[in-house]
Protein backbone atom coordinates (compact mmCIF):
# COMPACT_ATOMS: atom_id res chain seq x y z
CA UNK A 1 0.00 0.00 0.00
CA UNK A 2 1.36 3.43 -0.93
CA UNK A 3 0.03 6.54 0.77
CA UNK A 4 -0.23 10.15 -0.24
CA UNK A 5 -0.43 13.69 1.11
CA UNK A 6 -3.07 16.26 0.10
CA UNK A 7 -3.29 20.01 0.60
CA UNK A 8 -6.86 20.20 1.89
CA UNK A 9 -7.10 23.95 2.32
CA UNK A 10 -5.11 27.09 3.02
CA UNK A 11 -5.65 30.61 4.30
CA UNK A 12 -8.15 32.65 2.34
CA UNK A 13 -6.36 35.27 0.22
CA UNK A 14 -3.04 33.77 1.29
CA UNK A 15 -1.04 35.80 -1.23
CA UNK A 16 -2.66 39.05 -0.07
CA UNK A 17 -2.00 38.24 3.57
CA UNK A 18 1.66 37.35 3.00
CA UNK A 19 2.31 40.34 0.74
CA UNK A 20 0.66 42.61 3.31
CA UNK A 21 3.33 41.47 5.74
CA UNK A 22 5.92 42.44 3.15
CA UNK A 23 4.39 45.87 2.58
CA UNK A 24 3.57 47.05 6.09
CA UNK A 25 7.14 47.81 7.19
CA UNK A 26 7.80 50.19 4.28
CA UNK A 27 4.39 51.68 3.42
CA UNK A 28 2.22 54.38 4.93
CA UNK A 29 -1.29 53.50 6.00
CA UNK A 30 -3.01 51.34 8.57
CA UNK A 31 -2.88 47.57 8.61
CA UNK A 32 -6.43 47.38 7.18
CA UNK A 33 -5.55 49.83 4.38
CA UNK A 34 -2.42 47.88 3.43
CA UNK A 35 -4.35 44.61 3.38
CA UNK A 36 -6.97 46.19 1.11
CA UNK A 37 -4.17 47.40 -1.18
CA UNK A 38 -2.85 43.86 -1.35
CA UNK A 39 -6.31 42.60 -2.30
CA UNK A 40 -6.58 45.27 -4.98
CA UNK A 41 -3.08 44.58 -6.33
CA UNK A 42 -4.03 41.17 -7.67
CA UNK A 43 -2.45 37.77 -7.27
CA UNK A 44 0.38 38.14 -9.79
CA UNK A 45 1.66 41.41 -8.33
CA UNK A 46 1.45 39.98 -4.82
CA UNK A 47 3.37 36.90 -5.88
CA UNK A 48 6.17 39.00 -7.38
CA UNK A 49 6.42 40.96 -4.12
CA UNK A 50 6.47 37.74 -2.08
CA UNK A 51 9.29 36.36 -4.20
CA UNK A 52 11.24 39.60 -3.82
CA UNK A 53 10.80 39.62 -0.04
CA UNK A 54 11.76 35.94 0.23
CA UNK A 55 14.89 36.45 -1.88
CA UNK A 56 16.03 39.04 0.66
CA UNK A 57 15.71 36.48 3.47
CA UNK A 58 12.68 38.01 5.23
CA UNK A 59 10.75 34.74 5.23
CA UNK A 60 8.84 35.39 8.47
CA UNK A 61 6.04 37.01 6.40
CA UNK A 62 5.18 33.48 5.21
CA UNK A 63 3.96 32.68 8.71
CA UNK A 64 0.82 34.77 8.10
CA UNK A 65 -0.64 31.99 5.95
CA UNK A 66 -1.37 28.44 7.06
CA UNK A 67 -1.91 25.21 5.14
CA UNK A 68 -3.97 22.14 6.12
CA UNK A 69 -2.65 18.74 5.04
CA UNK A 70 -3.95 15.19 5.24
CA UNK A 71 -1.58 12.23 5.19
CA UNK A 72 -3.37 9.07 4.11
CA UNK A 73 -1.93 5.59 4.56
CA UNK A 74 1.67 6.71 4.91
CA UNK A 75 4.01 4.64 7.05
CA UNK A 76 4.35 5.38 10.75
CA UNK A 77 8.02 5.92 9.91
CA UNK A 78 6.91 8.86 7.74
CA UNK A 79 4.56 10.01 10.49
CA UNK A 80 7.41 10.20 13.02
CA UNK A 81 9.49 12.18 10.52
CA UNK A 82 6.67 14.68 9.97
CA UNK A 83 5.60 15.23 13.58
CA UNK A 84 9.16 16.22 14.48
CA UNK A 85 8.44 19.59 12.81
CA UNK A 86 7.62 21.57 15.93
CA UNK A 87 5.90 24.61 14.40
CA UNK A 88 2.88 22.61 13.32
CA UNK A 89 -0.20 20.94 14.78
CA UNK A 90 -1.03 17.26 14.38
CA UNK A 91 -3.96 14.96 15.06
CA UNK A 92 -3.09 11.28 14.64
CA UNK A 93 -5.22 8.14 14.71
CA UNK A 94 -4.55 6.59 18.11
CA UNK A 95 -2.89 3.20 18.36
CA UNK A 96 -4.10 2.95 21.97
CA UNK A 97 -7.78 2.70 21.03
CA UNK A 98 -8.02 1.81 17.30
CA UNK A 99 -7.55 -1.75 16.04
CA UNK A 100 -4.70 -1.80 13.49
CA UNK A 101 -4.90 -5.49 12.57
CA UNK A 102 -6.16 -4.66 9.09
CA UNK A 103 -4.48 -1.24 8.72
CA UNK A 104 -2.08 -2.48 6.06
CA UNK A 105 1.51 -1.43 5.56
CA UNK A 106 3.73 0.54 3.21
CA UNK A 107 6.12 -1.49 1.12
CA UNK A 108 9.49 0.30 0.75
CA UNK A 109 10.33 1.08 -2.86
CA UNK A 110 13.26 -0.26 -4.82
CA UNK A 111 13.47 -3.77 -3.34
CA UNK A 112 14.45 -6.76 -5.40
CA UNK A 113 11.96 -9.61 -5.76
CA UNK A 114 13.84 -11.63 -3.13
CA UNK A 115 14.00 -8.69 -0.71
CA UNK A 116 10.31 -7.99 -1.16
CA UNK A 117 9.43 -11.60 -0.45
CA UNK A 118 11.43 -11.56 2.81
CA UNK A 119 9.96 -8.21 3.84
CA UNK A 120 6.35 -9.23 3.15
CA UNK A 121 6.73 -12.54 4.98
CA UNK A 122 7.97 -10.76 8.09
CA UNK A 123 5.44 -7.90 7.99
CA UNK A 124 2.50 -10.28 7.43
CA UNK A 125 3.58 -12.45 10.36
CA UNK A 126 3.99 -9.41 12.63
CA UNK A 127 0.45 -8.26 11.85
CA UNK A 128 -0.77 -11.78 12.56
CA UNK A 129 1.02 -11.73 15.92
CA UNK A 130 -0.62 -8.37 16.69
CA UNK A 131 -4.02 -9.95 16.08
CA UNK A 132 -3.11 -13.02 18.16
CA UNK A 133 -2.06 -10.84 21.08
CA UNK A 134 -5.36 -8.96 20.92
CA UNK A 135 -7.30 -12.21 20.79
CA UNK A 136 -5.37 -13.42 23.83
CA UNK A 137 -6.59 -10.36 25.76
CA UNK A 138 -3.56 -8.09 25.45
CA UNK A 139 -4.81 -4.46 25.22
CA UNK A 140 -4.40 -2.67 21.89
CA UNK A 141 -1.99 -0.17 23.46
CA UNK A 142 0.35 -3.07 24.32
CA UNK A 143 -0.19 -5.25 21.26
CA UNK A 144 0.87 -2.33 19.05
CA UNK A 145 4.47 -2.73 20.26
CA UNK A 146 4.94 -5.61 17.78
CA UNK A 147 3.79 -3.58 14.77
CA UNK A 148 6.58 -2.71 12.31
CA UNK A 149 7.30 0.89 11.36
CA UNK A 150 5.85 0.26 7.89
CA UNK A 151 2.25 0.06 9.18
CA UNK A 152 -0.12 2.66 7.79
CA UNK A 153 -0.87 5.90 9.59
CA UNK A 154 -3.49 8.56 8.89
CA UNK A 155 -3.31 12.06 10.32
CA UNK A 156 -3.95 15.75 9.81
CA UNK A 157 -1.29 18.45 9.90
CA UNK A 158 -1.63 22.23 9.97
CA UNK A 159 1.42 24.45 9.59
CA UNK A 160 2.33 27.89 8.37
CA UNK A 161 3.72 28.43 4.89
CA UNK A 162 7.29 28.94 6.13
CA UNK A 163 7.25 25.59 7.93
CA UNK A 164 5.73 23.92 4.86
CA UNK A 165 8.67 25.06 2.72
CA UNK A 166 11.04 23.75 5.40
CA UNK A 167 9.24 20.39 5.52
CA UNK A 168 9.22 19.90 1.74
CA UNK A 169 12.93 20.63 1.44
CA UNK A 170 13.84 18.34 4.34
CA UNK A 171 11.85 15.54 2.69
CA UNK A 172 13.37 15.92 -0.76
CA UNK A 173 16.91 17.19 -0.08
CA UNK A 174 17.56 16.89 3.67
CA UNK A 175 17.07 14.19 6.29
CA UNK A 176 14.38 12.46 4.27
CA UNK A 177 16.29 12.25 1.02
CA UNK A 178 17.46 8.67 1.65
CA UNK A 179 13.88 7.37 1.83
CA UNK A 180 11.83 7.16 -1.39
CA UNK A 181 8.53 7.45 0.49
CA UNK A 182 9.53 10.77 2.07
CA UNK A 183 10.93 12.08 -1.22
CA UNK A 184 7.66 11.17 -2.97
CA UNK A 185 5.60 12.96 -0.31
CA UNK A 186 7.81 16.03 -0.58
CA UNK A 187 7.63 16.05 -4.39
CA UNK A 188 3.86 15.71 -4.20
CA UNK A 189 3.67 18.75 -1.95
CA UNK A 190 5.95 20.72 -4.27
CA UNK A 191 3.71 19.81 -7.23
CA UNK A 192 0.54 20.82 -5.37
CA UNK A 193 2.15 24.10 -4.34
CA UNK A 194 3.21 24.81 -7.92
CA UNK A 195 -0.43 24.43 -8.94
CA UNK A 196 -2.14 26.19 -6.03
CA UNK A 197 0.50 28.28 -4.22
CA UNK A 198 3.38 28.68 -6.69
CA UNK A 199 5.25 31.23 -4.56
CA UNK A 200 5.70 28.47 -1.93
CA UNK A 201 7.28 25.95 -4.31
CA UNK A 202 10.73 27.12 -3.26
CA UNK A 203 13.40 24.46 -3.63
CA UNK A 204 16.66 24.85 -1.69
CA UNK A 205 18.94 21.92 -2.59
CA UNK A 206 22.01 24.06 -1.95
CA UNK A 207 21.02 24.46 1.71
CA UNK A 208 19.39 21.17 2.68
CA UNK A 209 21.43 17.99 2.97
CA UNK A 210 21.70 15.10 5.47
CA UNK A 211 24.10 15.54 8.38
CA UNK A 212 27.36 13.64 7.96
CA UNK A 213 29.64 13.65 10.98
CA UNK A 214 33.22 14.76 10.31
CA UNK A 215 36.04 12.41 11.22
CA UNK A 216 36.20 12.77 15.01
CA UNK A 217 38.07 9.63 16.00
CA UNK A 218 37.63 7.47 19.07
CA UNK A 219 33.82 7.36 18.92
CA UNK A 220 32.04 4.48 20.64
CA UNK A 221 28.39 3.40 20.34
CA UNK A 222 26.05 4.92 22.91
CA UNK A 223 25.83 2.70 25.98
CA UNK A 224 22.44 1.32 26.97
CA UNK A 225 20.78 3.21 29.81
CA UNK A 226 17.58 2.38 31.63
CA UNK A 227 17.30 5.57 33.63
CA UNK A 228 16.59 9.22 33.01
CA UNK A 229 19.53 11.58 33.48
CA UNK A 230 19.45 15.33 34.00
CA UNK A 231 22.36 16.51 31.86
CA UNK A 232 21.92 20.22 32.48
CA UNK A 233 19.98 22.33 34.97
CA UNK A 234 20.26 25.90 36.34
CA UNK A 235 22.16 26.01 39.61
CA UNK A 236 19.42 28.02 41.32
CA UNK A 237 16.31 27.48 39.21
CA UNK A 238 13.86 28.74 41.83
CA UNK A 239 15.81 31.97 42.38
CA UNK A 240 16.03 32.55 38.63
CA UNK A 241 12.28 32.16 38.16
CA UNK A 242 11.40 34.27 41.18
CA UNK A 243 13.78 37.02 40.05
CA UNK A 244 12.08 37.06 36.65
CA UNK A 245 8.69 37.44 38.36
CA UNK A 246 9.91 40.34 40.53
CA UNK A 247 11.52 42.09 37.57
CA UNK A 248 8.34 41.79 35.51
CA UNK A 249 6.45 43.65 38.24
CA UNK A 250 9.02 46.42 38.50
CA UNK A 251 10.91 45.24 41.59
CA UNK A 252 14.60 44.62 42.08
CA UNK A 253 15.28 40.90 42.61
CA UNK A 254 16.02 40.05 46.22
CA UNK A 255 16.70 36.85 48.16
CA UNK A 256 13.45 35.22 49.18
CA UNK A 257 12.88 32.70 51.92
CA UNK A 258 11.79 29.20 50.97
CA UNK A 259 8.26 30.02 52.14
CA UNK A 260 8.19 33.13 49.94
CA UNK A 261 9.60 31.25 46.96
CA UNK A 262 6.98 28.53 47.34
CA UNK A 263 4.18 31.09 47.51
CA UNK A 264 5.45 32.92 44.42
CA UNK A 265 6.04 29.72 42.43
CA UNK A 266 2.56 28.49 43.33
CA UNK A 267 1.09 31.76 42.09
CA UNK A 268 3.04 31.51 38.82
CA UNK A 269 1.87 27.95 38.21
CA UNK A 270 -1.72 29.12 38.51
CA UNK A 271 -1.29 31.66 35.68
CA UNK A 272 -2.12 30.78 32.06
CA UNK A 273 1.01 32.61 30.87
CA UNK A 274 4.12 31.07 32.37
CA UNK A 275 6.90 33.16 30.86
CA UNK A 276 8.77 33.47 34.13
CA UNK A 277 8.99 29.67 34.32
CA UNK A 278 10.45 29.58 30.81
CA UNK A 279 13.65 31.24 32.06
CA UNK A 280 14.80 27.92 33.57
CA UNK A 281 15.75 25.18 31.08
CA UNK A 282 16.53 21.55 31.78
CA UNK A 283 18.17 18.98 29.49
CA UNK A 284 17.07 15.37 29.95
CA UNK A 285 18.40 12.14 28.50
CA UNK A 286 15.82 9.37 28.45
CA UNK A 287 18.02 6.30 28.37
CA UNK A 288 15.53 4.16 26.51
CA UNK A 289 11.92 4.68 25.48
CA UNK A 290 9.98 2.76 22.88
CA UNK A 291 9.35 4.19 19.44
CA UNK A 292 5.70 4.37 20.47
CA UNK A 293 6.56 6.45 23.55
CA UNK A 294 8.85 8.61 21.41
CA UNK A 295 5.73 9.64 19.48
CA UNK A 296 4.09 10.80 22.72
CA UNK A 297 7.15 12.86 23.66
CA UNK A 298 7.55 14.34 20.17
CA UNK A 299 4.02 15.76 20.30
CA UNK A 300 5.10 18.28 22.93
CA UNK A 301 5.87 21.17 20.62
CA UNK A 302 7.77 23.59 22.89
CA UNK A 303 10.93 21.61 23.39
CA UNK A 304 14.29 21.19 21.71
CA UNK A 305 14.40 17.47 21.07
CA UNK A 306 17.23 15.77 19.21
CA UNK A 307 15.46 12.89 17.44
CA UNK A 308 17.61 9.77 17.44
CA UNK A 309 18.76 8.06 14.27
CA UNK A 310 16.41 5.13 14.73
CA UNK A 311 18.37 2.56 12.78
CA UNK A 312 21.63 3.45 14.59
CA UNK A 313 20.06 3.43 18.06
CA UNK A 314 17.43 0.68 17.98
CA UNK A 315 18.31 -2.96 18.61
CA UNK A 316 15.96 -5.94 18.41
CA UNK A 317 17.15 -7.15 21.81
CA UNK A 318 16.15 -3.88 23.52
CA UNK A 319 12.41 -3.47 23.77
CA UNK A 320 9.62 -2.89 26.26
CA UNK A 321 7.81 -5.90 27.69
CA UNK A 322 4.28 -4.99 28.82
CA UNK A 323 3.03 -6.78 31.91
CA UNK A 324 -0.19 -7.64 30.05
CA UNK A 325 1.70 -10.03 27.75
CA UNK A 326 2.65 -12.26 30.67
CA UNK A 327 -0.72 -11.79 32.39
CA UNK A 328 -2.49 -13.21 29.34
CA UNK A 329 0.00 -16.01 28.71
CA UNK A 330 1.33 -14.36 25.56
CA UNK A 331 4.89 -13.41 26.55
CA UNK A 332 6.50 -16.02 24.29
CA UNK A 333 4.49 -14.85 21.30
CA UNK A 334 5.30 -11.23 22.10
CA UNK A 335 9.04 -11.91 22.31
CA UNK A 336 8.93 -13.97 19.12
CA UNK A 337 8.02 -10.80 17.19
CA UNK A 338 11.43 -9.30 17.94
CA UNK A 339 13.29 -12.50 17.07
CA UNK A 340 11.36 -12.73 13.82
CA UNK A 341 12.10 -9.11 12.88
CA UNK A 342 15.79 -9.48 13.78
CA UNK A 343 16.11 -12.55 11.56
CA UNK A 344 14.31 -10.80 8.70
CA UNK A 345 16.57 -7.75 9.04
CA UNK A 346 19.66 -9.97 8.89
CA UNK A 347 18.25 -11.68 5.82
CA UNK A 348 17.52 -8.36 4.12
CA UNK A 349 21.02 -7.04 4.89
CA UNK A 350 22.49 -10.16 3.35
CA UNK A 351 20.38 -9.47 0.27
CA UNK A 352 21.81 -5.94 0.04
CA UNK A 353 18.97 -3.93 1.61
CA UNK A 354 19.95 -0.58 3.12
CA UNK A 355 18.47 1.81 5.67
CA UNK A 356 15.74 2.83 3.21
CA UNK A 357 14.30 -0.67 3.71
CA UNK A 358 15.50 -1.75 7.15
CA UNK A 359 14.08 1.35 8.89
CA UNK A 360 10.58 0.15 7.99
CA UNK A 361 11.10 -3.14 9.80
CA UNK A 362 11.81 -1.60 13.20
CA UNK A 363 9.16 -2.51 15.78
CA UNK A 364 7.18 0.04 17.79
CA UNK A 365 8.34 -1.52 21.05
CA UNK A 366 12.08 -1.16 20.40
CA UNK A 367 13.74 1.36 22.68
CA UNK A 368 15.99 4.29 21.77
CA UNK A 369 17.72 7.02 23.82
CA UNK A 370 16.17 10.47 23.47
CA UNK A 371 17.69 13.85 24.35
CA UNK A 372 15.47 16.87 24.93
CA UNK A 373 15.58 20.31 26.52
CA UNK A 374 12.43 21.79 28.03
CA UNK A 375 11.86 24.87 30.09
CA UNK A 376 9.97 24.76 33.37
CA UNK A 377 6.85 26.10 31.65
CA UNK A 378 6.67 23.26 29.15
CA UNK A 379 7.59 20.75 31.85
CA UNK A 380 4.49 21.93 33.71
CA UNK A 381 2.40 20.74 30.75
CA UNK A 382 4.44 17.58 30.23
CA UNK A 383 4.14 16.35 33.80
CA UNK A 384 0.52 17.45 34.18
CA UNK A 385 -0.46 15.26 31.23
CA UNK A 386 2.04 12.42 31.35
CA UNK A 387 2.02 11.70 35.10
CA UNK A 388 -1.75 11.23 34.99
CA UNK A 389 -3.10 7.70 35.45
CA UNK A 390 -4.92 8.13 32.12
CA UNK A 391 -1.58 8.52 30.32
CA UNK A 392 -0.12 5.50 28.53
CA UNK A 393 1.78 3.45 31.10
CA UNK A 394 5.26 3.68 29.55
CA UNK A 395 5.33 7.44 28.99
CA UNK A 396 3.84 7.80 32.49
CA UNK A 397 6.75 5.79 33.93
CA UNK A 398 9.26 7.89 31.95
CA UNK A 399 7.65 11.12 33.15
CA UNK A 400 7.53 10.00 36.79
CA UNK A 401 11.20 9.03 36.70
CA UNK A 402 12.13 12.34 35.05
CA UNK A 403 10.23 14.26 37.72
CA UNK A 404 11.97 12.33 40.49
CA UNK A 405 15.36 13.21 38.99
CA UNK A 406 14.47 16.87 38.53
CA UNK A 407 13.40 17.09 42.17
CA UNK A 408 17.03 16.39 43.07
CA UNK A 409 18.13 19.52 41.16
CA UNK A 410 15.30 21.94 41.94
CA UNK A 411 13.39 20.35 44.83
CA UNK A 412 11.20 23.32 45.72
CA UNK A 413 10.05 23.95 42.14
CA UNK A 414 9.44 20.36 41.14
CA UNK A 415 7.81 19.39 44.42
CA UNK A 416 4.89 21.41 43.01
CA UNK A 417 4.80 19.39 39.75
CA UNK A 418 2.81 16.26 39.01
CA UNK A 419 -0.50 15.24 37.40
CA UNK A 420 -3.35 17.75 37.10
CA UNK A 421 -5.15 16.53 40.20
CA UNK A 422 -1.99 17.08 42.27
CA UNK A 423 -1.12 20.48 40.75
CA UNK A 424 -4.60 22.01 40.60
CA UNK A 425 -6.69 19.92 42.97
CA UNK A 426 -9.09 19.11 40.13
CA UNK A 427 -9.24 16.10 37.79
CA UNK A 428 -9.93 17.22 34.19
CA UNK A 429 -10.89 13.75 32.93
CA UNK A 430 -14.60 13.89 33.84
CA UNK A 431 -16.26 10.47 33.56
CA UNK A 432 -12.88 9.01 32.53
CA UNK A 433 -11.29 9.84 35.90
CA UNK A 434 -9.31 7.10 37.61
CA UNK A 435 -11.06 7.97 40.87
CA UNK A 436 -7.79 7.91 42.80
CA UNK A 437 -7.15 11.62 43.26
CA UNK A 438 -6.31 11.35 46.97
CA UNK A 439 -3.91 8.48 46.30
CA UNK A 440 -2.22 10.49 43.52
CA UNK A 441 -1.86 13.54 45.75
CA UNK A 442 -0.25 11.38 48.44
CA UNK A 443 2.07 9.76 45.90
CA UNK A 444 3.37 13.01 44.44
CA UNK A 445 3.57 14.74 47.81
CA UNK A 446 6.18 12.26 49.01
CA UNK A 447 9.31 10.66 47.60
CA UNK A 448 8.62 9.40 44.08
CA UNK A 449 9.37 5.73 43.65
CA UNK A 450 9.59 4.11 40.25
CA UNK A 451 10.70 0.79 38.79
Amino acid sequence: MQGHVTILSYSQNADAMISSGGRISTMDGTADQIYQKSLDSGTEKNRRLIQKVMSSGHTSVLEHASVNLSFENVSVFAEQFVIEFRLASFTVKSRRYVDFASAGYVLPEGMSEEQEEAFRACADRLFALYAELEQAGVPKEDARFVLPYCFCSNFFCTLNARSLIHMMNEMVYGRGSAYPELVALGESLFAQCEEQLPYLALRKPEIYHPLVLPELGGLTPLATRKTVEVLSAPEHAEELICSAALLSKGFEPKPLSETQQRALLTALLAQPRKRELEQAQFTLLFGGMSLAALTHLTRHRMQSMVPPDLLMNASYDRYVLPASAAEHGAEARYRSAYSLAAQAADRLRALGAGREVLSYLLLSGQTVPVLTTMNAGELYTFFRLRCCNRAQWEIRACATEALAELRKHAPLLFSLYGPSCYMTGVCPEGRMTCGRMREMRDKFSGELLYE
